[in-house]
């Protein structure tokens, strides 16, 4: 049952009604992959728009957990593979990663890097890369099998971490010039808190948590050491709502909290006006990978 279970997607599709999957070559292509989640989008980048948004969600599965041959198994994902993009970008999203200014980053010592604050997992490759946005690099941890998925699917796509996206975006679609400001976007079983100072990147961390308690817990002590903790304005991102009982949690906890906003240099399917803007924030921030 556990197996059968593995293999049954919730499927939600959004596009724009004149999208044609055989003009493919004018497109761009990026896959999210998380843990019980993964997304396929399709971009137009000289119209800056998102013209297909399909996200394919299995509470039984961690995607970057299973096998090569585990993965395959999932055909209405496979097919999104097939047509002939312009180019492609698989977008890793877990906790696994640290970022490493340039001027400090060796290629030959990732490994050295990574293990500052991580353990590599088991049959795994050690990998890097950077943005062109504030002189940083991620180094992040994907384990082969995973590694193997994407290279059979899509041998010549790119490679990144979600974090220096989730960094990029909120930099560019919020007013971030407040040190008071702390930005949260909160996963499946881990938060991303960032802040920025002086125009650089002053905080960046990821957390992971059991409870709504966890949270709480990560997010004073990030506000203490920053010396904001009596003036902590929270700029929300994830599947969390103002009505859900965490938000009303850590509301008690803020000068201020509010939803963040989807990023306004972009344009997205008219079925996307249904969604809450604060909802996937970093997979609808793919085109700031170029």
């Amino acid at each position: 049952m556990q197996t059968e279970n593995k293999l049954i997607l919730d499927i939600q599709h959004f596009a724009d009604s004149d999208y044609n999957a055989e003009s493919s070559f004018r497109y761009k292509y990026f896959l999210v992959i998380a843990q019980q989640q993964m997304i396929s989008i399709v971009a137009d980048i000289q119209l800056n728009r998102i013209v297909s948004f399909k996200s394919f969600t299995n509470p039984f599965a961690s995607f970057l957990d299973l096998s090569y041959n585990e993965l395959n198994e999932f055909n209405e994902i496979s097919k999104e593979f097939l047509p002939t993009y312009k180019s492609k970008t698989v977008i890793i999203a877990d906790s696994d990663c640290i970022l490493v200014p340039d001027t400090l980053i060796n290629l030959v010592a990732l490994e050295t890097y990574y293990k500052v604050n991580n353990k590599i997992k088991e049959n795994s490759q050690v990998i890097s890369n950077k943005l062109d946005f504030k002189h940083m690099v991620n180094v992040f941890n994907v384990k082969n099998e995973t590694l193997k998925f994407i290279r059979f699917n899509m041998p010549s796509a790119d490679i990144i971490h979600q974090s220096l996206l989730f960094i990029k975006a909120c930099y560019i679609s919020q007013n971030v010039h407040a040190e008071t400001n702390v930005f949260i976007q909160i996963n499946n079983d881990s938060i991303d808190l960032l802040q920025f100072k002086n125009d650089q990147v002053n905080f960046c961390n990821n957390f992971k948590f059991d409870n709504h308690t966890d949270i709480v817990y990560y997010l004073l002590a990030v506000a203490e050491e920053l010396g904001i903790s009596g003036d902590l304005n929270l700029i929300v991102y994830g599947e969390i709502d103002s009505n859900n009982s965490l938000f009303a949690l850590i509301e008690k906890y803020c000068k201020s909290m509010q939803l963040g906003k989807r990023n306004t240099r972009f344009t997205y399917p008219n079925a996307f006006d249904k969604i809450p803007e604060h909802h996937y924030f970093t997979a609808l921030n793919v085109l700031l990978c170029e």
